[in-house]
C-alpha cells in the first residue's frame, strides 16, 4: 500500500487532524542505507515527524528539515520532507542495534539510549526569505514527545503527536503517524483543548491501533475523532500521496564538485583521474570522469 497523507477537521472546524503512512518511505531508506530495525524504525519516526509538520505549510514547496544533534550511538540523524510528500534522510550509525526494553509487559526498542541527550533543531523553509529554526531539548527520543516538545515550546500550540510503527515475523509491517492540533485562533477556547486532551487519553497503543487501521487513515482517525468535519477540507487537500526522493542530480554533483579550489581539483585529476560522488541523503553514486574535471579547471583559470 501507498505511502499517503490524509486530511481532516473536527469539532467545527476547531481542531485540525493529519494522519499518515511512512512504510513504503521508511522501506526504501532502510534499502538504501542498509539500515537496521531499530534505525529504520526511528528514520521512519523521523519520516512521519517532518512530513506532520510540513503538512501545515501553505505553499507546495515548502520544507521541513529535522535534525538531532546527541550524544547517543545513533550519532544523530537529519531528514528533510516538503509539503508535496517527499521525504529523505539519514542516520549517524545506520547499523545501530540495542537490545531491547521491557515496559508493561511489553518489549520496545530503546529509542532514548539510542538518541541519548542533545537537541532536535527544526527548519522551516517556505521558499521565501529566511528559513525560521528552532531548537528544543530531546524529550525522550522517541519522537513523538520531541516533536510535541517542540511545537508547545516554539509554536504555542495545543498538540497531540502520535508516531509508530509494526514489525512482524522481522518486516516492518507499518508506520506512521498522526497529529492533533487546536487551530492557533482556537486555541485560547479551554473546552477545545480539553476535548483534545480526552479524545487522545483513548489511546492506548497507537501502534497497534495504525496496524489494525490496515492503512485506512481515515478510519484511523474516525476513532479518535468520530465527528470529523468531512466537507471542510477540499478534496484535492484531504489526501496526499507520501514518497521517499531525493532531490540529488549529476548536475548538483558537478556543481559541488566546482566549489573546489583548483588545486584541489587538480590533484584530484593526478591522483585519482576521476571522482566518486555519494549523496548523503539516498545513497546515489555519481561519476565525475576526467574530462569534466578538466574542463573545471580550465574554466577557473
Amino acid at each position: 500500500m501507498k505511502d499517503k497523507i490524509v486530511r481532516a477537521t473536527a469539532a467545527n472546524g476547531g481542531i485540525r487532524l493529519v494522519a499518515l503512512l511512512t512504510t513504503e518511505s521508511s522501506l526504501e531508506a532502510k534499502k538504501r542505507h542498509g539500515l537496521s530495525y531499530l534505525t529504520t524504525c526511528i528514520i521512519g519516526r523521523a519520516f512521519s515527524a517532518s512530513l506532520l509538520l510540513a503538512s501545515s505549510m501553505k505553499i507546495m514547496h515548502g520544507r521541513v528539515t529535522l535534525r538531532v544533534r546527541s550524544d547517543g550511538p545513533l550519532k544523530g540523524l537529519l531528514v528533510d520532507a516538503g509539503r508535496d510528500g517527499k521525504v529523505r534522510g539519514y542516520v549517524g550509525n545506520p547499523n545501530l542495534e540495542l537490545d531491547l526494553v521491557k515496559t508493561n509487559n511489553k518489549y520496545s526498542f530503546n529509542f532514548t539510549k539510542a538518541l541519548g541527550t542533545g537537541y532536535l533543531n527544526v527548519i522551516r523553509d517556505s521558499g521565501s526569505g529566511e528559513p525560521f529554526t528552532s531548537t528544543v531539548e530531546l524529550v525522550n527520543g522517541n519522537i513523538a514527545e520531541d516533536l510535541a516538545s517542540y511545537l508547545y515550546h516554539s509554536e504555542q500550540t495545543p498538540s497531540a503527536v502520535f508516531i509508530g510503527e509494526k514489525i512482524q515475523n522481522k518486516n516492518l509491517i507499518c508506520s506512521g503517524g498522526l497529529l492533533a492540533q487546536v487551530l492557533p485562533k482556537k486555541d485560547t477556547d479551554p473546552l477545545l483543548v480539553s476535548l483534545l486532551e480526552e479524545r487522545c487519553k483513548e489511546i492506548n497503543s497507537f501502534s497497534e491501533d495504525l496496524f489494525q487501521s490496515k492503512g485506512n487513515l481515515l478510519s484511523l482517525i474516525r476513532n479518535i475523532f468520530p465527528d470529523i468535519d468531512d466537507k471542510s477540507i477540499s478534496e484535492k487537500a484531504r489526501s496526499q500521496e507520501v514518497s521517499f526522493m531525493c532531490k540529488c542530480s549529476k548536475q548538483r554533483s558537478l556543481n559541488a564538485m566546482k566549489m573546489l579550489d583548483k588545486s584541489e581539483l587538480e590533484d584530484i585529476l593526478n591522483k585519482e583521474g576521476e571522482a566518486e560522488l555519494v549523496c548523503e541523503f539516498c545513497k546515489n553514486k555519481y561519476l565525475i570522469n576526467y574530462e569534466e574535471i578538466k574542463s573545471m579547471i580550465e574554466d577557473s583559470s
